[in-house]
């Protein structure tokens, strides 16, 4: 019976550690090309990308994506998990304990005598299993408040899980709207190297009739060159881009394929239209760092008020139950002599404790909870501030926005009109070259100031919506297990 207990228990042990790790170790890992040492090799099935049936890849599905994919985002969600395990593991403390014990024991003894031939010796074999516990009745609510401090705190950790969000999703709309800028600017390239092909045959035309300079030939290929050059690093500032948007969606390639369009920017229909009043309302309501803050301190509050609970008493209930078997056997001349004997037991106390005095240890932990709260609190104060500061300054520079970019559109319908007033002129003999360059530049740059313009009102609309806390609900409540 010995043997097979000493056998079976350390299969046991590995058999629960194995049902336990098996359990705990239960979540949807990231793509498989993680696990791989090499991107050459890579299958399919190892890399998360775009659906093959997407065109277009608009904003809001760029922001979706990324809030399924973003590593960085997916693992500070999982913080939610261990903060709602953190706080049901509290509600433990009012249960009772249960200990299963067992104890082994044997002994031998041997006499020696003189003249003694059969030298008498002995056997003792005892086992003793039992079950002991402890219920804690009462401990001057310090369980309470760790329970709702640990409340609490679950909620702070989702709050900074949103705010995560907010920020992931004004991040994308940045990375998104470089792409589209980055577009824009090399159709703007694209239709200046035209022009400049166009004035370029026509000057060669000129010139072999007589009619026109050399240098006006070799400065329209040097206008074509510039382009061609300008076309060249446009490519590499759009796959930049493109790199960085990839690395917010969480895509293995690092880049997103070029049959992905992006739609063409253009001026926004809609602004924010409501008062400054109305955004802070909002934002103070709604914004996920402030009620971050806000659940932190009523946990510093409920800490606190556990430290005060140590200058009070406890009570505890104790009990055991147990189980004891002893058998002996005895060898001298007359042969063996076997013999045994149990016994059963149970017994419980009840306790009550009251700590008057240890170095003013509680004393001093109270002061520093106490000054955790405060601290907090201004912490909180300073947030609120800077959300005031925030919200201010995102709608001002988001109606600043729409102002230049009216304007950035008036003075490139006028740039427009005076290069072609030039080459018009330049075409008839009465203007230099060097007007005409003059013109097709200040075209150009007023092209891409309003291209600039345009996309800087959806960086201040995303950072305004970051401001307020003004995006479109997840498809999946992270707030929920």
């Amino acid at each position: 019976m010995k043997k097979n207990i000493k056998f079976y228990l350390p299969l046991a042990a590995a058999g629960l550690a194995a049902g336990v790790l098996s359990g705990c170790l239960n979540y949807q890992r990231p793509p498989l090309a993680v696990d791989q040492t090499s991107y050459t090799q890579l299958k399919a099935n190892e890399k998360y990308l775009l659906p093959e049936n997407l065109d277009v890849l608009t904003l809001q599905q760029a922001q979706e994506i990324a809030l399924k994919n973003n590593p960085d985002f997916l693992s500070i969600k999982f913080s939610i998990d261990s903060a709602r395990a953190r706080y049901y593991q509290q509600f433990s403390n009012y249960a009772p304990t249960l200990n299963a014990g067992i104890g082994l024991s044997q002994s031998f003894s041997k006499v020696y005598a003189s003249g003694n031939s059969s030298d008498p010796r002995s056997q003792r074999d005892g086992i003793s299993p039992a079950l002991s516990g402890q219920w804690l009745i009462f401990d001057s609510l310090n369980r309470e408040m760790n329970l709702l401090s640990a409340k609490h705190t679950l909620k702070q950790t989702e709050a900074n899980v949103n705010d995560a969000r907010r920020l992931l999703l004004r991040a994308v709309a940045y990375a998104y709207n470089d792409v589209q800028l980055s577009y824009a600017q090399k159709e703007i390239i694209k239709a200046q190297i035209e022009y400049s092909k166009t004035m370029l045959k026509d000057a060669e035309r000129k010139y072999k009739a007589g009619t026109a300079l050399k240098s006006d030939m070799l400065n329209f290929r040097v206008t074509l060159r510039n382009g061609q050059l300008d076309l060249v690093k446009i490519n590499y500032t759009i796959k930049a881009n493109l790199y960085v948007l990839a690395g917010y969606l969480g895509l293995t390639d690092g880049t997103i394929g070029e049959k992905v369009k992006f739609p063409a920017i253009r001026m926004p229909e809609d602004s924010y239209t409501a008062s400054i009043d109305v955004y802070l309302d909002q934002a103070l309501a709604n914004r996920p760092d402030l009620k971050s803050a806000r659940e932190r301190l009523q946990a510093l509050r409920y800490n606190f008020y556990g430290s005060l609970s140590k200058f009070g008493p406890s009570a505890t209930f104790n009990y055991q139950l147990g189980y004891g078997y002893d058998r002996g056997i005895a060898h001298d001349e007359k042969g063996d002599n076997h013999s045994w004997s149990s016994t059963g037991n149970f017994n419980y106390s009840f306790n009550i404790t009251w700590n008057l005095f240890n170095g003013f240890a509680d004393y001093f932990n109270v002061k520093a909870s106490r000054a955790e709260v405060s601290a907090a609190d201004y912490m909180l104060y300073q947030l609120w501030l800077s959300v005031i500061t925030d919200v201010r300054t995102a709608y001002e520079n988001h109606k600043s926005s729409i102002i230049q970019a009216k304007i950035a559109k008036d003075i490139c319908n006028l740039t427009r009109e005076t290069r072609d007033l030039v080459e018009n002129e330049y075409n008839a003999g009465t203007a230099l070259v060097t007007r005409l360059n003059e013109a097709e530049r200040d075209l150009v740059q007023a092209q891409n100031n309003l291209a600039g313009a345009i996309v800087n009102i959806a960086n201040t609309k995303a950072q305004l919506d970051a401001a307020i806390y003004s995006f479109t609900p997840p498809a999946e409540n992270i707030t929920e297990k």
